[in-house]
């Protein structure tokens, strides 16, 4: 490996590094209702935001009105009896050639505790799912350029997700289009993959 391939192979390292970083600070603000925040990580030529079958949000002014508008309520206060826990899993990112776009898969598991199961009262739920999201780096920093959330369940604790697979599912208000995919336990589908199989190639 001559000079120029370590260096490039050194900042390849130091982009997945930041992307990791990116994700988990995601996540992070989207357990602590931070909505403007999550914004500002997102590139002003994002494509879109899919979020199981709440709906594909397109461009910036989709990231606002999903986070903010949707998920934040439009700005008011979250009740202080409601969590959402959302634990990023098993990622594996992967940048494009050049060094400018990348892309990144995650497992994602949530433990809740929200208004979504019985109105009116808080209940303790469990969700999991795979996020395939595309990343640009912009000015020297990386931001979502796409994201996709793929819902596998969302239950109640009690239940469990073979007895209650789906709970306070429905298209949000707002979405631009309906989901693009969504096959929920017990008919999931793979998520397809983005990276080729690092032995074989394909």
């Amino acid at each position: 490996m001559n000079l120029e391939e370590l260096e490039a192979k050194i900042t390849e390292l130091a982009d997945i590094e930041e992307i990791n970083k990116l994700e988990r600070i995601y996540g992070y603000y989207l357990d602590n209702y931070m909505q403007e925040e999550i914004v500002d990580l997102f590139s002003d030529d994002t494509e879109s935001v899919e979020v199981a079958d709440r709906g594909v949000f397109l461009g910036k002014e989709g990231v606002k009105k999903f986070f903010i508008g949707y998920l934040g309520r439009g700005g008011k206060p979250r009740p202080s009896d409601e969590m959402a826990i959302h634990t990023q899993l098993q990622g594996v990112v992967n940048v494009d050639p050049g060094g400018k776009t990348a892309k990144g898969r995650w497992y994602c598991l949530m433990i809740q505790a929200h208004y979504g199961i019985e109105p009116g009262v808080p209940r303790a739920g469990w969700g999991f799912g795979v996020y395939e999201n595309e990343y640009v780096k912009e000015e020297g920093k990386w931001k979502f350029k796409k994201l996709y959330y793929n819902l596998t369940f969302r239950s109640p604790y009690e239940d469990g997700w073979v007895k209650t697979p789906m709970v306070a599912g429905g298209l949000a208000e707002g979405a631009d289009r309906p989901p693009t995919a969504y096959s929920p336990y017990p008919n999931q589908k793979l998520v397809p993959f983005h990276w080729k199989h690092p032995i074989t190639g394909e």
